[in-house]
């Protein structure tokens, strides 16, 4: 099986701030790494490689920087990695990163199965791996827990809902977007580390992309502006009832009927 990991870095940080004029992340100077969610993706793939055969490759689009996330992927055992980096598709929002990503996966050849995490912990979009496979025309399956057969081309897989699960089945090549509770994302061994400290990515401008449309890409193709940023308002303190259970509860009704 050739599978495809899209993987995302991201700011390890709380304290986030942001370009005055561009509305953009302040990414300088800034702790990052890997998605969470990420990483599972990448333990199902080599998980699948280990069971049936055949390569994972981590892509990724990102500046510079972001090669510290894709070499954690290589560290964890994934085979190879491309790297979309160049300026023009700085700003992007999640419509132009999937056009972006899309074009890329679409040269790399035969893909039998693409995974993403569900969705980043920055943005929770939950957009990027249903628009992947819009873009590419393939069929997916999103919030996928478990994947219980595949092979002949076909594969079955349970969908986490609400209450339960989904049983879906549906051909290959297709897209699937994973939870925390598909499995448990390895420690990357010391050989696995050697390895991705001197691991060079293939390295993807957009001039490398056959048939990008630059229009499309970057803060260019992006459908959506960040118009002003702030920090919520900080919620008042609450207050606390203590005494006998009934005493409390006519408090309570107390409050609340005077905020109605």
């Amino acid at each position: 099986m050739n599978i495809v990991v899209c993987v995302k870095q991201i700011l390890d940080t709380t304290d986030v701030k942001f370009h005055a004029e561009t509305g953009r992340l302040k990414r300088e100077g800034q702790p990052v790494t890997i998605n969470s969610l990420d990483e599972y993706a990448v333990e199902e793939g080599l998980r699948l490689k280990e069971k049936h055969g055949g390569t994972v490759t981590v892509v990724s689009m990102g500046p510079a920087g972001a090669l510290e996330t894709i070499r954690h992927g290589i560290a964890m055992g994934a085979d190879e990695a491309v790297h979309l980096c160049d300026a023009a598709f700085a700003g992007a929002d999640t419509v132009a990163t999937v056009y972006a990503l899309s074009r890329a996966v679409a040269q790399m050849g035969a893909v039998d199965l693409i995974i993403c995490g569900a969705e980043s912990v920055d943005g929770n979009t939950a957009y990027v791996g249903p628009g992947l496979a819009q873009s590419l025309q393939i069929p997916y399956v999103t919030f996928v827990n478990k994947i219980e057969e595949i092979g002949g081309g076909k594969m079955v897989v349970q969908r986490m809902m609400e209450q339960g699960y989904d049983r879906v089945e549906c051909a290959l090549p297709a897209l699937i977007t994973v939870v925390k509770s598909i499995n448990e994302p390895r420690i990357s061994s010391l050989k696995g580390k050697m390895r991705a400290r001197k691991y060079a990515p293939r390295t993807l401008a957009a001039g490398d992309i056959a048939g990008l449309d630059r229009a499309r890409a970057g803060q260019a193709g992006s459908t959506s502006r960040v118009v002003r940023t702030f920090p919520p308002k900080p919620r008042p303190s609450g207050q606390i009832f203590q005494g006998e259970p009934d005493e409390m509860a006519e408090k309570l009704y107390t409050v609340l009927s005077a905020e109605c």
